[in-house]
């Protein structure tokens, strides 16, 4: 049985590694606002619509209502938030409607919840898989290496 004893290509492992290192930089410190808002964990108060923000790029444009949030108890008070999934038809300039702040600045979110962890957690994982990866390539033999069964 011959074993392969190359080693693990030196620029494709730091590759891997700064890749999987932006990706843990860029989402593990939003894993808490995500699980927040996901739950709707957080005061619970109105959103008042004052303007529509739209925002354009690549032939595509998005626009969400920005405005203020009032929680019931009336301990939190923000001004240009913009209410997370509003779209232009969402509301008129005044309207209000129930929402939830989760501690993610500048964002309000519906209390219901939201699916947006599902991208952070998935970012999550590929991080730690490319991390995993440029870790296994150089830390363990390869003729040390289990070997597939079939």
């Amino acid at each position: 049985m011959t074993t392969n004893t190359r080693k693990p290509s030196g620029y494709v492992s730091l590759l891997l590694l700064l890749t999987g290192t932006l990706l843990f930089w860029m989402t593990v410190p939003n894993l808490g606002n995500a699980a927040r808002a996901a739950t709707a964990n957080g005061p619970r108060g109105t959103f008042t619509a004052t303007r529509l923000v739209c925002a354009g790029h690549a032939g595509h444009t998005t626009c969400e209502w920005s405005g203020t949030f009032r929680s019931t108890d009336n301990t939190v008070h923000s001004t240009g938030v913009k209410l997370y999934g509003s779209g232009p038809d969402t509301f008129t300039a005044g309207q209000t409607a129930p929402a939830v702040d989760v501690g993610n600045p500048g964002r309000v979110y519906d209390p219901t919840g939201t699916h947006t962890w599902i991208i952070t957690v998935a970012l999550v994982i590929l991080a730690y898989t490319l991390l995993a990866i440029t870790a296994y390539r150089h830390l363990i033999p390869r003729g040390n290496r289990p070997t597939p069964t079939t």
